[in-house]
């Protein structure tokens, strides 16, 4: 079955694995937008709960 499968996850059955993990859930171009929404709406990472993808620039802690 290994040749047919796309060697990715739900994200629903994420918890803490990293970063790494979040990124085998998306296409590298799909997740190079998400990262671009991120940056654009959620800079500082506010919202940074569950399966976070983290915005591209290196800001602060996200607000507690």
């Amino acid at each position: 079955m290994l040749p047919w499968t796309t060697k990715r996850v739900y994200l629903n059955l994420i918890e803490d694995e990293g970063e790494e993990r979040i990124r085998t859930a998306f296409d590298p171009e799909t997740y190079s937008r998400l990262v671009a929404l991120k940056d654009k709406y959620d800079p500082t990472n506010m919202f940074c709960l569950n399966q976070n993808i983290k915005p591209s620039r290196g800001l602060a802690q996200p607000v507690s």
